[in-house]
């Protein structure tokens, strides 16, 4: 290699210093030329989003409201009168919220429900179930879809009473088989018949035992039953069930419990609310029965109390004969009768608080305070009544002791009747202010937030994959970087052409009519920066050493013969004489421009099996004229460095004022290196971002490393931000070279 050929090399790539900065014009365009994979991604997720809403079982919320009255005195009566309150706190509304999720409230829901039992019928995936949702009401079993009998396809329904399964079967799915005439199997989940039965029988078989009450299906339907223990039931229904309170400290609980049956739902708020009202008064009730039990241990006591104490002061009285109370006396007795009443009262209460506390506890010694300062008006009088003859002091203790036994046996008597009838009529301290309703509409899967979401996440997706796929393939899309790092100047930039597209598509089909662009469209945006480009080439060719120009790229599918063909179009409409060259031997098009066979072409006259003449071939634009690329020969790269295509050049390039050749790629085939070395003004065409910078720096390397000097890059396709080009002319493909390019690059780079 040359010294010269050496620094014509391209320098290593080096990080402009703006090139970190975000460029929201960029991303802008990004975004708008992956519209299409953005809106895919939109689609594609609406489509899983309504797959899942078909398959997805709706789910129904029953809802009930109950109300606790925290601060009551009406539940129960005590016998202690408002001491009572002093046993204990009031109900908080915190605690029942407890209750209610208590196994002793939902036990019985459990039970009384029969939800440790599961029967479906079997749907057939995805679509079963929302086909039979749509037949549900009906009065026979739907007929089966496409044959499929063994699924259920809507009217099917189950009801099973009893299922007593073993320790090994539970919580596992049994299989069940409807039959004629009310017959069913059931089966295991290995498929082993455990029993026959048939409806309104009960069968049994070894640990297996069932009942089913109701069965509507046609004969080789199947259905799903599973038995769960009490814990498993219990956990799921837990985890169905929402209790709140509703507002703050307003004592209102609610209730929200959701399942697959709207029925189902509202009946389990239902069977709560009863449950746990139904505790509520027999909790009162028990409280009641508990006093009442205290009351009747202490009343024969008492009465006995009060028979000894009359019969002493009829004992004194028949020793002594009548005696008469003074007035000071009686007053004496009546003071002594209420202080000693309030004692033995206060005794009792002691004696009932101490079944609940300890004698620490505030409540004990507030009662012991009492007792203490009733005991000392006792003793003041005491010291008053010894001042009384003997006979009035004997007289005033035994009619105190008659009086005080008396009054706090009647007291008793009264309170262990009102509890009595408190018990027969005891009314909670809780009551149910709404019960559930069978809602109508599901609660989820919710439809419009799910598409909603759909949409948003599908989005994101899009966005994502047009960032990632930029992030893992960046391609060139900006002349600075060209121009920082490998010092060419960018000469064009050509804005997508839509309306190629169509002429593509027309002379594939070979349809009569003009096909080049130029032609067709002359005010296409495209064709317009071809004009200005054909300014720039007119500065390029003074200082080249001959009027031939060739394009070529990195890989396939740039354009490059859309840009060859256009631009001898333009150069023809401004005089000039041009002739086009299609030295792509291998997959050359351009003589579909014409809507003619690409023999006899170049490969022909090189071959020497054509003339000069009889390969050149007028357009339909004015001085205009086309070698096509002739037969595909089994050795292109050989033909191209005969002497007799150099010889050609030399003679076209006499008789034409501008020579236009398009060659293949560069990376996969030397084809462009060979005809590179005998052109005067050679350009690179690149798709905007579709080629890494480092595929670039190793096509500019190779065609360096062959004696080529590249005089710049023309950008194509500008705008297009990954739109499929389509046709003939950008579908160049690997195979047809034998080999492909990642293969052929990492072999070299290696």
């Amino acid at each position: 290699m040359t010294s010269e050929a050496v620094a014509r090399l391209p320098a290593p790539h080096a990080r402009g210093e703006g090139e970190d900065e975000i460029d929201l014009g960029r991303i802008f365009a990004l975004l708008w030329g992956g519209k299409w994979t953005i809106l895919l991604a939109i689609c594609v997720a609406v489509l899983l989003a309504c797959l899942y809403l078909a398959a997805a079982r709706p789910v129904y919320s029953a809802d009930g409201t109950v109300q606790v009255e925290q601060n009551e005195k009406g539940g129960g009566l005590s016998p202690m009168g408002d001491l009572g309150l002093m046993f204990g706190t009031p109900t908080v509304t915190e605690a029942e919220i407890q209750i209610l999720q208590s196994r002793m409230i939902l036990t019985k829901v459990v039970e009384t429900l029969n939800l440790q039992i599961s029967a479906e019928p079997r749907y057939f995936p995805i679509i079963g179930g929302f086909i039979a949702r749509r037949r549900a009401g009906l009065d026979e079993p739907a007929p089966p879809f496409l044959g499929l009998g063994d699924f259920a396809w809507g009217g099917e329904a189950i009801e099973v009473s009893t299922l007593a399964l073993s320790e090994d079967f539970l919580g596992q799915e049994l299989l069940l088989i409807a039959g004629d005439n009310g017959q069913y199997q059931l089966f295991d989940p290995n498929g082993k018949l455990l029993l026959n039965g048939k409806v309104g029988v009960a069968a049994t078989q070894g640990d297996v035992q069932i009942f089913i009450r109701e069965l509507k299906a046609r004969a080789g339907t199947q259905f799903k039953l599973t038995g769960y223990s009490l814990a498993s039931a219990l956990n799921g229904l837990i985890g169905s069930l929402t209790v709140t309170q509703q507002g703050k400290q307003s004592g209102v609980i609610g209730l929200t419990f959701e399942d697959f049956s709207a029925e189902r739902a509202a009946a389990v708020v239902r069977q709560i609310e009863d449950a746990y009202l139904r505790q509520n008064v027999e909790r009162r009730s028990a409280e009641a029965q508990k006093s009442l039990e205290f009351l009747q241990q202490q009343l024969p006591d008492i009465r006995a109390r009060v028979d000894a104490a009359q019969a002493r002061l009829n004992a004194y009285q028949m020793r002594q004969g009548s005696v008469n109370v003074t007035k000071e006396t009686d007053l004496v007795l009546q003071q002594s009768v209420d202080l000693e009443t309030k004692r033995l009262e206060l005794q009792q209460q002691r004696q009932q608080a101490l079944q609940r506390f300890t004698t620490q506890h505030p409540t004990i010694q507030a009662i012991d305070a009492q007792i203490r300062g009733i005991e000392s008006e006792q003793n003041q009088i005491k010291e008053r009544s010894s001042m009384l003859p003997e006979t009035q002091q004997e007289v005033l203790s035994l009619m105190r002791d008659l009086e005080v036994n008396t009054q706090l046996y009647t007291t008793l008597l009264n309170s262990a009747q009102e509890l009595q009838v408190a018990k027969a009529g005891t009314v909670g301290n809780v009551r149910i202010i709404d019960y559930p309703l069978v809602p109508r509409n599901k609660t989820k899967p919710k439809s419009s937030l799910i598409l909603a979401a759909s949409v948003v996440l599908g989005g994101f997706l899009g966005v994502a994959l047009l960032f990632l796929r930029r992030a893992l393939f960046h391609g060139v899309s900006r002349p600075e970087e060209i121009e920082s790092t490998l010092g060419l100047h960018t000469y064009a930039a050509i804005p997508f052409a839509r309306r190629q597209k169509q002429l593509v598509l027309a002379a594939q089909k070979k349809q009569a009519g003009n096909h080049f662009l130029a032609a067709a469209d002359p005010n296409d945006i495209a064709i317009e920066s071809l004009r200005s480009f054909r300014t720039s080439l007119q500065f390029a060719l003074m200082e080249a050493p001959n009027q031939i120009i060739m394009f070529t790229g990195p890989t396939p599918g740039l354009g490059k013969s859309f840009v060859s063909a256009n631009l001898g179009a333009v150069l023809a409409a401004s005089g000039k004489k041009v002739i086009l060259i299609d030295a792509d031997l291998r997959r050359g098009h351009l003589h579909k421009y014409i809507g003619e066979d690409a023999s006899p072409g170049l490969s022909d006259y090189v071959a020497g099996n054509a003339d000069l003449r009889s390969i050149i071939r007028p357009t339909s634009v004015d001085g205009l004229s086309l070698i096509a690329n002739g037969t595909t020969p089994p050795n292109p790269a050989e033909l191209l460095m005969h002497e007799r295509f150099a010889q050609l050049l030399d003679t076209v390039a006499a008789e034409f004022d501008l020579v236009i050749i398009d060659t293949p790629p560069v990376l996969p085939v030397t084809d462009a290196s060979i005809v590179g070395r005998l052109a005067g003004s050679v350009f690179m065409v690149l798709k905007e971002g579709e080629h890494p910078l480092k595929m670039v720096e190793e096509s500019v390397r190779r065609l360096t490393l062959a004696g080529v000097q590249l005089r710049g890059v023309i950008f194509n396709q500008v705008g297009a931000r990954g739109t499929a080009y389509g046709g003939y002319y950008d579908g160049y493909g690997y195979g047809m070279y034998g080999y492909s390019y990642k293969n052929r690059y990492s072999s070299e780079k290696g």
